[in-house]
Order: C-alpha cells, then structure tokens, then sequence
C-alpha cells in the first residue's frame, strides 16, 4: 500500500500524530514528504503492526528508541519507556546544577536515560549507573556506545554493589503498588514498575543504606507517586535525620520526586 493509505488507516483508528509519524519510520517513510513517497508498504507486515497498536502495544518498543534531550535511547519490553514527568524534571535540574565533574549515580537505571542525558549535558561528569537486570543494563550500553558516551554501567539490587559515596544519587525505582489499579502497564516489565503492597518496598531497602553512598553535601533525588510522596518524605526523615527533604511537584503539579540534602 501507499504511505497515503496507510497514514489514512491509522488515522481512521485515532492514533496519534506523533505516534503515526514514528510508526510510518519503520519503512522510512518522510512523513513532511509523504504526499511525494513512492515507498511501498508491505501489506501484511502493516496490519501486523497495526493490531499491535489497536492492542495498546507501546509505539517506542515498536520502534526500539526514544530521542530524548539530545540522546537516542534504545527501548525494548525489558525496560520502562522513559516518562515525559522524568524527561521534564531531568532538563531542568540539568539546566540549575553543574554536574561537572561530579560523581553521579543513577540508580535503577532501566533504559538508562537519565544517566546518558547527564553525561551528554557534562561530559566530565563521572556517571555511574546501576539495575538489577542485566537485560537492561545490555540494552543502556547499546544506547551509550550508539551516543559515543561513557557511562560506567553496574548489575546491582539497589545499593547492594554499589562502592563509594557520590555527589548526585537519582533515582526512579519501582514504586507503584501490587494491585493498583490506576496503574496499567501489560506490556512493560513489571520489576520495574511495582514495590510492595503500598509500593514503598524499593525505599524501605534504599534509604538505610543511602548515607553509606552519599557525599556529606551531596544530593539525592528519588522519583514517588502522588499518593504516596508524605508517607516516602516520613519514612526518609525518620531514616535520614541529619538531612533535609523537600517534594517537588511535575508540570501537572503532582507530587512526583523526593529531594534529599
């Protein structure tokens, strides 16, 4: 089929432009010329592709990337698509902190977004990102060496392998609940999104060890969820007395990071 015919299709099942755009690449198909193209698109493979979006398979794992702050990060269902609340909350403690020349952790790395967008931003940054599933932490080295960014990448449970103190510990872990049901996410693993009952369970195993790998004024900032963003700043305060703690909001004014200092 014609690239006309297939943009109609897609349309006709309301996906979004954006998404259309990114699925029409698979046949790099320019979408601002699409009117010109003389691609043929193979029919069955289409409709292929077409049932996965009907079945709210996600664009990106489709594609395999997402291009975020100036990095191409390589997707797949062993990692969370990075989230426009992180994106929005990294490029802007990017653009109010120096990093430079800082020890940075980003732990539970997944995709490992957050730990390429810093080193991008300050080469001279010396990152260290860390998960517990190496399928991940393969799929982040991809996307580093892709961006020619070198990132020290590390299989750990938390803070278990971790060495040394660092000047900036981020921090998106699983923190959704077992059974919420506001959160439905088939396609997406599952280690990476669900903690516990009330989904604290990832904060339980970080905070007692987080002054061992915290720089006297270094800083730490974990991604929560709304509901729970007191009942985490609580549990911190009461492991972490000698520090100060503040919630930040995201762009839909949720509370959605804890800032430890």
């Amino acid at each position: 089929m014609t690239p006309k015919k297939a943009l109609f299709l897609l349309s006709q099942e309301g996906i979004p432009l954006y998404d259309v755009r990114q699925v029409l690449s698979l046949w790099d198909v320019d979408f601002d010329r699409i009117a010109l193209s003389e691609k043929e698109i193979d029919d069955k493979t289409f409709f292929e592709v077409l049932e996965k979006l009907k079945g709210g398979y996600p664009v990106a794992y489709l594609v395999g990337h997402v291009d975020l702050l100036s990095v191409r990060v390589r997707v797949s269902p062993d990692v969370l698509i990075p989230r426009m609340e992180t994106e929005d909350f990294l490029s802007d403690l990017l653009a109010k902190k120096d990093l430079s020349g800082k020890k940075v952790l980003d732990l539970c790395t997944g995709s490992g977004f957050i730990a390429l967008a810093i080193k991008k931003r300050f080469p001279k940054a010396l990152v260290t990102a860390s998960d517990i599933s190496q399928k991940a932490l393969s799929l982040a080295e991809q996307s580093a060496k892709e961006n020619a960014l070198s990132v020290h990448f590390l299989k750990s449970d938390f803070l278990d392998a971790i060495d040394g103190k660092f000047d900036f510990i981020i921090s998106n872990p699983p923190y959704i609940p077992l059974h919420s049901k506001f959160v439905r996410a088939p396609y997406e693993p599952q280690l990476a999104l669900f903690s516990g009952e009330d989904g604290m369970d990832s904060y339980r195993q970080i905070f007692p060890r987080l002054e061992e790998h915290l720089e006297e004024k270094g800083e730490a900032y974990f991604e929560l969820e709304d509901a729970n963003a007191e009942k985490t700043k609580a549990l911190a305060m009461s492991i972490l007395p000698s520090r100060s703690a503040e919630i930040l909001l995201d762009f839909d004014g949720k509370k959605r990071f804890l800032h430890l200092f």
